[in-house]
């Protein structure tokens, strides 16, 4: 064989590998297309944390008319007074059916809500103008 021969066959050889590896690296390629393609994916599950919300209905007078007996004494003032709810932030002030802990509850007032008082009891609650009561502990003249 002579040298221009070997040299061909060489040659020939080297194509057909070099093209052998493009046919080789497309089809790898359209067949990751493919793949790729036909994935589903899988949801991942998301952790939501909710808050749970408490609702407390705000006192916005005027609240419907209170039904108990008057069975403690008050003092009506000469003049209303407007106080202001001195609780912390977020916190709510309750307004009750009468002067005591032990009635209803007909509504709250948040900080700094004002409320006209009419009269003051023995037992240190104060009336609002509405006829419901709120503990003299947790009322101000200025707001806080």
């Amino acid at each position: 064989m002579k040298n221009n021969e070997i040299k061909k066959i060489v040659s020939v050889a080297c194509a057909l590998t070099v093209l052998a590896g493009f046919a080789a690296c497309d089809k790898e390629e359209k067949t990751a297309e493919t793949s790729f393609a036909e994935i589903t994916p899988t949801p991942i599950p998301v952790e939501t944390t909710t808050t749970p919300t408490t609702t407390i209905p705000v006192y916005s007078g005027p609240l419907p008319s209170s039904d108990i007996a008057v069975t403690w004494a008050e003092t009506t003032l000469d003049t209303p007074v407007i106080m202001y709810a001195a609780v912390s932030e977020g916190e709510f002030l309750r307004v009750r059916k009468g002067p005591s802990t032990e009635y209803d509850i007909v509504g709250t007032l948040t900080r700094n809500q004002q409320v006209q008082i009419v009269a003051v009891t023995d037992s240190s609650w104060y009336k609002t103008a509405d006829g419901f009561y709120i503990s003299a502990t947790y009322l101000t003249q200025a707001p806080s």
